[in-house]
């Protein structure tokens, strides 16, 4: 089965979404048309059934706050789920018929799932402002869209998640007169200072796990080749092309040069985080999920020492490349065909997406809003290395690159193993790429 990597990190003190893959259709029931619709009168109050797993329910209950104060007609009746047990509840509460007006939808799990169950936002985009497509990053639409296996956009992106991107600690690198580095060399210069001046502190870390390698190979091979992934996995491309071989080989460069050191390749779990979050490592590489930690209070809050984070893309490796990140819209909200109240359900979809609402919700910084030009309050971020930390992440994210998109059997039984042979020695970056291929190609995995 296809999949979409959905591992947003396993520490506890790091805030998650709980995204994860799933595929699939369903059949159901039919919705009402226009001529079901209710009617609102003037000075009556509509109240829209609404359920979701994100963002948190106090983060969440804000928003609607805000929004039923702007909007005194409309009334929110709110039923927020845990994400696993959202992905069951949903498909059968729609199918089952029950009144619902507003649902949230994991993009790449849940599409396929609830689709026929959902009304197509071309039905009712003209409850939206004109030109709303233009407010939103096209990268995150046009990944909703293709989302749905007939093509069509069932729900508007609320934002996205993405990686491999690269948080530092941001006073440590102020003491020792370190900026972000934005190559491997700015960052093999940053990491021999840091081994000189702080004996203690592992300068760069991120897990060694097998899934783990696949996000980093596909950033690097992304830099040069933005759309190396989406290629190799619609079978455009072989997973022994050049690039890819390419990308094996500048990988392995970062531990041949010692800027990561192999010992890194045995951390597993929270591992990773609990060394940068204690101050014993100064770089951790993960996804923009960690993009929480760059706010004072949500560090404060979770009783994380450090003083001031920062972040950015992970360093240019090779020659020629562009900072790069593999991306995937994330969060969406959609209308049911259920719902009687497509009017004022279009309304609070305008708000979350391209409203005042994104600016409540977003302050968890979990997703990169999908509203064009979104920049966080400056009391969510409030030192300079955050807010510049914040827009890179934001940037490299929101390009034009590959989808975070797997094979998740492959890359279990073949891949992840594959890419950790070649860091370890134990293969050759084009032995690996051979080995990959073959395996592609023999049958044993779904590659549609």
């Amino acid at each position: 089965m296809r999949g979409r990597i959905r591992a947003l990190g396993a520490a506890a003190i790091v805030l998650t979404l709980g995204f994860t893959a799933a595929c699939g259709d369903s059949g159901g029931v039919g919705g009402t048309d226009e001529a079901q619709q209710d009617k609102t009168k003037p000075g009556e109050t509509v109240t829209l059934n609404y359920w979701t797993w994100f963002p948190l329910e106090a983060t969440l209950k804000e928003a609607i706050s805000a929004f039923e104060k702007a909007n005194p007609g409309i009334k929110i009746n709110l039923r927020e789920f845990e994400a696993a047990d959202y992905q069951k509840q949903l498909p059968l509460a729609l199918n089952g018929g029950q009144s619902l007006d507003l649902v949230g939808v994991q993009i790449s799990a849940m599409t396929n799932t609830v689709r026929e169950q959902l009304r197509p936002v071309a039905d009712w985009q003209d409850e939206l402002p004109s030109g709303w497509r233009d407010q939103l990053n096209p990268t995150m639409v046009a990944q909703t869209e293709k989302a749905a296996k007939d093509g069509k956009l069932y729900s508007v992106p609320m934002g996205s998640i993405g990686s491999a991107v690269m948080l530092s600690n941001a006073a440590m690198l102020k003491q020792l007169g370190i900026p972000f580095p934005k190559t491997a060399d700015e960052l093999q210069a940053a990491v021999d200072k840091i081994k000189k001046a702080k004996s203690g502190v592992t300068p760069v870390v991120f897990t060694g796990e097998p899934y783990w390698q696949e996000e980093m190979l596909f950033t690097i091979a992304g830099q040069t080749s933005p759309s190396l992934s989406d290629d190799i996995f619609a079978g455009k491309k072989k997973w022994n092309d050049p690039e890819l071989v390419n990308a094996l080989k500048e990988y392995k460069s970062l531990f041949d040069k010692g800027i990561v050191s192999k010992s890194v390749l045995s951390l597993k779990g929270t591992r990773p985080t609990e060394q940068f979050t204690s101050g014993k490592a100064a770089f951790l590489v993960d996804g923009s999920w960690q993009s929480s930690m760059l706010s004072e209070n949500y560090r404060e809050a979770n009783k994380i020492g450090l003083t001031d984070v920062g972040a950015g893309a992970f360093p240019v490796v090779g020659s020629g490349g562009s900072p790069a990140a593999r991306g995937y819209a994330e969060g969406g909200l959609a209308i049911p065909k259920a719902s009687k109240h497509v009017a004022e359900a279009a309304k609070f979809i305008e708000f979350m997406t391209l409203g005042a609402g994104v600016d409540t919700w977003s302050k968890d910084l979990v997703l990169v809003p999908a509203k064009d030009g979104f920049k966080p309050d400056e009391n969510v971020l409030t030192s300079q290395a955050a807010r510049d930390g914040y827009a890179a992440v934001s940037e490299a994210i929101g390009s034009a690159g590959s989808a975070r998109n797997s094979n998740q059997s492959f890359l279990n039984q073949v891949e992840g193993n594959a890419i950790l042979d070649v860091l370890r020695g134990q293969s050759t970056p084009q032995a690996a790429a051979d080995k990959m291929q073959k395996e592609w190609a023999s049958g044993r995995y779904d590659t549609q």
